[in-house]
């Protein structure tokens, strides 16, 4: 089992442990910034072990994909050292990963960013703010994350949502718990959100794809791994029930990547869990199949 393209040039920190051919910076459209951070997680902490986990996981992966018949890893997948934390605060924290997703940018790379808790996000969305006028947000996610402040900060991973839709449109799939404040900015006239609940998710899917259908290309996507539910992604931050299985999240990324132009990614909220590789492996499986739907629209 495990992938085949290991030997004894591989470097294990890589994605998918693809060896030097493979890997390398000239080789790879796709590159992985893995950004091990969680100062703003607010229940169960661990968040920053889970870019480790996930990588360490794809070494397991077949890289073969049945669905797709084909292998993604031969677009190159380039793995860079994990971006230390900045303890000052979330604010600075965010713009260093602006300033490190910004040569990726620049390079014409496909990125991929493994978190870490969900304010890594605010970085990257400011590092593709510069480069595009105009975007769309696509977020998965248990949660609607539209507080202004949180616990003091503006910069939380309980604000991501409200400080993309200060940006940009945000498409909401799989919200499952929001405070009354968020209850409130979403009944705002002209907010710039569209959401979705999981439960109206599981009972009319058609609003999936009128949510769908407001996002305007180009478009970056970012996955909160508590939007599964925690029978199958237990190792979060904040697991809520009533969440959505493999299938249908699989579902609605593929259509995105097929319908719209895809710019990036990230997956975060991963927290380990000791003896529990089910879910690391879910994480780095998820990421795996996302790099092979971006391959296949880009043919």
């Amino acid at each position: 089992m495990g992938n085949q393209s290991v030997d004894e040039q591989s470097v294990p920190q890589n994605f998918c442990a693809l060896s030097a051919e493979y890997a390398s910076w000239d080789a790879s459209k796709v590159v992985v910034l893995p950004v091990p951070y969680d100062l703003t997680t607010s229940y169960q902490p661990g968040a920053r072990r889970g870019p480790a986990a996930i990588i360490e996981a794809s070494a397991q992966l077949e890289l073969y994909d049945d669905e797709l018949a084909t292998e993604p890893y031969q677009v190159g997948i380039h793995t860079l050292a994990p971006l230390g934390p900045v303890v000052s605060g979330p604010d600075a924290m965010a713009q260093r990963t602006a300033r490190a997703l910004t040569p990726i940018l620049k390079a014409g790379k496909f990125p991929v960013v493994l978190g870490g808790d969900h304010a890594v996000t605010h970085g990257v969305i400011q590092a593709i703010q510069n480069r595009h006028d105009e975007f769309s947000v696509l977020q998965l996610d248990a949660h609607a994350d539209l507080r202004d402040t949180y616990q003091g900060s503006q910069w939380s991973h309980a604000t991501v949502g409200r400080r993309i839709s200060e940006r940009a449109h945000l498409v909401q799939l799989g919200v499952r718990s929001f405070s009354s404040e968020e209850a409130a900015h979403l009944k705002q006239p002209n907010v710039n959100v569209t959401s979705v609940l999981a439960r109206t998710w599981h009972d009319a899917p058609q609003t999936v794809e009128a949510a769908l259908d407001q996002l305007q290309d180009p478009v970056y996507i970012t996955i909160d791994l508590d939007v599964f539910d925690p029978s199958i992604m237990p190792a979060t931050g904040t697991p809520e029930p009533g969440g959505l299985n493999w299938y249908q999240v699989l579902a609605v990324l593929k259509r995105v990547f097929e319908r719209h132009t895809v710019i990036g990614f990230d997956v975060v909220e991963l927290a380990p869990l000791p003896g529990m590789v089910a879910p690391d492996f879910l994480a780095a499986k998820l990421v795996y199949k996302l790099i092979g739907y971006w391959q296949m629209a880009t043919k």
